[in-house]
């Protein structure tokens, strides 16, 4: 990624966009019921889902919480799935 450019372009985002539904949906939960138990409003969660929003590290605690999930183990697997992508 070129030095100033947004993360939202990297190739990798991606990567991270689709960790997010994941995780979401092995906590079984809708994106209704994920705003819910995060309190903010599901047309934010479609949002960051489709990699319209970024979310900063403490919007994503919150996410990641409400999923029954932490930083740590999103951040591991994160590594872990782009450890593969090429550099």
């Amino acid at each position: 990624m070129p030095k100033g450019s947004k993360s939202i372009y990297a190739d990798e985002y991606p990567f991270l966009l689709e960790l997010l539904v994941e995780t979401r949906k092995k906590a079984g939960l809708t994106q209704v019921q994920l705003a819910a138990a995060a309190g903010i409003s599901q047309s934010y969660v479609s949002a960051v889902e489709r990699g319209v929003l970024r979310q900063d590290m403490l919007q994503l605690r919150t996410w990641l919480h409400a999923c029954g999930t932490n930083l740590g183990r999103f951040g591991r697997e994160l590594e872990r799935r782009l450890e593969r992508f090429p550099p």
